[in-house]
């Protein structure tokens, strides 16, 4: 299955491979990164008016001051010099159906497969606990249809102009005597409730058909099957049993150019209604349209739940893919009480992302449907211009914490409850991820992971295997310590990902305790909190291996002006106020190990017990040894307990130090972090081990020293003073 697709894809890996940009330093000692660029402005800040007077400008700065840029876009400019990197959920595909969709459906029909083999299926009727949010609340999950247009009525000489509904609705709708309009489904529907109000309605009725081919002018007509005829009402809730043949239509393109949405994407197909008002001789109007709900919600004290029907073949005995009433009434499977099979996807209702998410698990234990997803990736990385893509929802799989089930639970293709099935759905991830490198040896395949060890996490080792890059979006902050809550002893993690020959992007924030957090954003403060990051990075950074990007106190990311709220000057382009520039042009050379008579660092594992030291490249962890790139950590100062036990506890405050072939990092900090009681009375004067310059936020160098004073939770960048000639 599928040789055709794979075969027209040999010649994209090919070019894709012969063409990929090779990631190139932009700094000589680190490597950078943008996560989620995009939305440039020209500057508005007096400074910088000059040099971003234009969004093309400010997207040109960022082409060449990083070497790698993820989920982002540049509209305004032609990006050359950076490696592109886009974003892929290959554990999902979304019930309203966008491009991605529509091409898996398209080359799917091609081949005469089913499109629903795409996804998982609850067997049985399954609850499960929901929380409070309406997550899907705009989609057909919850009743929502998906695109809707209205047709004024014709005249004898000109057809009635159709223009798209907006949903849900705000007002009531006005309606004429032989009113139309039009409800497009990514999926077949069995029924329809519609609300109106007004006078006389009992002597109109509505009549309900279904698309029975493509149109190809710019109207709907002329190719309509009937469903179902009734007398209007204020309350009209409109059931059919499905059709024999009701074909996904496409429409002509001037007619979804003209529409817009989702009837714009490319190979577009729907099913599609007509819903006409007869016989209106009273003023009458739309004031609601939805679609019958399949799920059954309930609630139980101050807890909500949702019951997802199951789906049995054995239900289906005539195998049509749908359970009429003779079928439902004799099934097989009196626990499934799905009438089509897509009503018992697994979705996880509440766990998505918004009001419009529609979410559904797709089954990667296929391996045609890796084949069909792969092909489908390296299609869209060369039209994008991408080099590979990242999952930025990697913990979204089918398992306890996404569908953690009162009754049912098997999901029919593994014959597994969802609860047990979430390593298993990690190893086909990784499979699947394989597969794609495989097939294309320069694609960065990568996911999103935070801070998480993957090395200690249960069922999380597979993914080390699938992915060759990893963001780490919560990794670095100007206060963090040294053993607990994943703290600086616990990075050990980073440098066996590092032995393993993974990239990783590693991402410093504001938001977790630091000058900026505790005492606003003052430049002095962004200052010092940008120095000590850049400081942390270099502690763990594995030249070629790792790359830098510093953000602000949030998450919303962009290529935006910074405003007085994230920044100490409002009108800067973002990544220009953020990126520490004029520190990342000083030649720090490589890592090397640390001087004769150094104390190394002790790595820790989550009990805070010691694991092995920095100078190691083996450790052992649950019995398994694991190989780690030494990072030559040592102490230039240390604090133990003054309780016992202390022979095995971490210090209770440290200045960790790594030297580089021209260079020296320290960075002082206590054992739990975020301690801003620390950060303001805490101080300690350290001997160097020689002569040093600080390396100032402006990219200067400060007087000469043997010995330097810290305060808590503060890194510094030193550089060696070179002999006089």
């Amino acid at each position: 299955m599928y040789n055709y697709i794979s075969n027209a894809c040999y010649g994209l890996i090919t070019f894709i491979m012969s063409t990929s940009i090779a990631v190139s330093q932009v700094y000589p000692s680190a490597g950078t990164a943008w996560v989620i660029n995009g939305q440039q402005q020209a500057a508005l800040a007096p400074d910088w008016q000059q040099q971003f007077d234009s969004a093309s400008a400010v997207s040109q700065w960022e082409d060449e001051h990083a070497d790698i840029s993820i989920g982002g876009s540049y509209n305004q400019y032609e990006a050359k010099k950076i490696t592109q990197l886009g974003y892929m959920y290959s554990q999902k595909l979304e019930w309203v159906m966008g491009e991605k969709e529509q091409q898996l459906r398209l080359w799917m029909a091609e081949q005469q497969q089913d499109y629903e083999s795409l996804f998982l299926h609850f067997q049985h009727d399954t609850q499960f606990e929901i929380p409070t949010n309406k997550h899907a609340l705009h989609t057909p999950l919850y009743g929502m249809p998906e695109f809707v247009a209205i047709q004024q009525t014709s005249t004898l000489t000109q057809q009635g102009q159709i223009t798209r509904l907006n949903m849900p609705m705000q007002t009531a709708l006005p309606l004429e005597n032989n009113q139309t309009f039009y409800v497009f489904s990514s999926e077949k529907l069995t029924g329809l409730d519609i609300e109106f109000t007004g006078k006389k309605l009992a002597k109109a009725n509505i009549t309900i058909a279904h698309a029975s081919q493509d149109f190809s002018s710019k109207s709907l007509e002329y190719a309509w099957q009937p469903l179902s005829t009734q007398p209007l009402s204020a309350t009209l809730n409109s059931r059919w049993s499905l059709p024999t043949s009701w074909p996904r239509v496409a429409i002509s393109p001037q007619l979804s150019a003209q529409l817009g949405g989702q009837l714009a994407i490319k190979n577009a197909r729907f099913y599609i209604l007509k819903i006409t008002v007869n016989h209106l001789d009273s003023e009458a109007k739309l004031t609601k349209i939805r679609l019958p709900s399949w799920y059954q919600f309930s609630q139980k004290a101050s807890k909500h739940y949702v019951t997802i029907p199951g789906w049995d073949p054995l239900n289906d005995s005539n195998k049509d893919g749908y359970i009429d009433d003779r079928e439902y009434q004799q099934r097989s499977n009196r626990n499934a009480s799905a009438r089509l099979p897509y009503q018992a996807r697994l979705i996880p209702l509440g766990r998505m992302w918004s009001e419009g998410s529609s979410f559904c698990y797709v089954n990667l234990f296929s391996t045609d449907n890796r084949v069909l997803l792969s092909n489908f990736l390296q299609q869209r990385w060369q039209q994008q211009g991408q080099q590979g893509a990242y999952n930025d929802s990697l913990f979204h799989v089918p398992n306890h914490s996404q569908f953690p089930t009162v009754s049912g639970g098997q999901i029919l293709e593994l014959q597994m409850p969802v609860r047990q099935a979430g390593a298993f759905y990690w190893q086909s991830l990784s499979a699947f991820n394989k597969g794609l490198q495989g097939s294309n040896q320069q694609a960065w395949v990568g996911a999103n992971i935070s801070d998480l060890n993957l090395f200690t996490e249960p069922g999380l080792q597979p993914l080390t295997d699938g992915f060759n890059f990893f963001v780490r979006e919560d990794y670095i902050h100007p206060s963090l310590g040294l053993s607990e809550q994943r703290g600086l002893l616990q990075r050990w993690e980073h440098f066996a990902l590092s032995a393993q020959g993974k990239r990783s992007v590693l991402m410093a924030h504001m938001r977790k305790g630091g000058k900026v957090r505790w005492h606003g954003d003052s430049k002095v403060n962004w200052q010092h909190d940008q120095t000590t990051n850049l400081a942390i990075f270099y502690l763990l950074n594995n030249p070629q291996l790792d790359f830098y990007q510093q953000w602000n106190h949030s998450f919303y990311y962009s290529s935006k002006n910074t405003r007085d709220d994230n920044y100490y000057q409002a009108g800067i382009p973002h990544n220009v106020a953020y990126q520490p520039t004029a520190m990342l042009q000083q030649d720090l050379g490589k890592p090397i190990s640390a001087p004769a008579n150094y104390p190394a660092v002790e790595y820790r594992d989550k009990a805070n017990k010691p694991l092995a030291l920095s100078s190691d490249s083996q450790l052992t962890l649950n019995k398994k040894t694991l190989t780690i790139t030494p990072s030559h950590w040592f102490y230039l100062y240390r604090k133990t307990s003054l309780t016992l036990p202390w022979k095995n506890a971490a210090p209770q405050e440290a200045v960790i130090a790594r030297q580089y072939q021209q260079g020296l990092i320290l960075y002082y900090t206590d054992r739990h972090g975020k301690n801003k009681k620390f950060s303001e009375q805490a101080s300690t004067t350290v001997d160097l081990p020689g002569q040093y310059r600080r390396l100032n936020a402006d990219g200067s160098l400060g007087q000469v020293m043997n010995k330097i004073t810290l305060t808590g939770y503060q890194g510094v960048i030193l550089i060696p003073e070179k002999p006089s000639t």
